[in-house]
């Protein structure tokens, strides 16, 4: 007997029904399994590609964030930047002002101390020494001269507080907007 008649003699009857339904669902599911990878990898290709278009929007948000953030701290370093500026003229303008005034206040206690020495030289009891005459006149220019030196430490505290507010304000108001 040649080995294909034994074979057949094997598969004919319920083994051959069997070993036929074996290898069908060998078949079958090994095809079953192919058709679900297939499925499986376009549902992870779809997945990835999702993903990395959502990586791609988050990046480009980032850097849209960090430019942002970046244009706004040029903004705020400008605006401190033109407050000192201001400050800076403010505070000359104000010396300027003081020179101005101490210029004046030398002129008036050298016209009180001229006073001083006119009316020693027209009361003859000033000119005597007489304490009533002499000192009245020199308390008078000794006294202008104190409050006009303290006037001008007063204006000199004030003129920095007001540039110092006026600079923290305009800062303040630069970085707010």
């Amino acid at each position: 007997m040649t080995a294909g008649v034994k074979l057949a003699s094997a598969l004919a009857g319920w083994r051959g029904y069997a070993a036929v339904a074996l290898a069908g669902g060998l078949i079958l599911g090994g095809a079953a399994w192919t058709a679900q990878e297939w499925r499986w990898d376009a549902k992870v290709a779809r997945v990835e590609a999702a993903r990395a278009q959502e990586r791609d929007a988050q990046a480009q948000a980032t850097m849209t964030a960090i430019e942002a953030a970046r244009d706004e701290g040029r903004r705020r370093t400008a605006a401190v930047e033109k407050a000192r500026d201001d400050a800076k003229e403010m505070a000359a303008g104000a010396a300027a002002d003081a020179a101005g005034a101490r210029a004046e206040r030398d002129g008036l206690r050298a016209q009180a101390n001229a006073l001083a020495s006119s009316a020693v030289a027209r009361d003859p009891a000033a000119a005597d020494g007489s304490p009533a005459g002499a000192s009245a006149v020199d308390l008078l220019a000794y006294m202008l001269g104190r409050v006009s030196d303290r006037a001008t430490e007063l204006a000199g505290v004030a003129d920095r507080a007001r540039i110092a507010g006026f600079t923290c304000e305009r800062a303040y108001e630069g970085l707010s907007e």
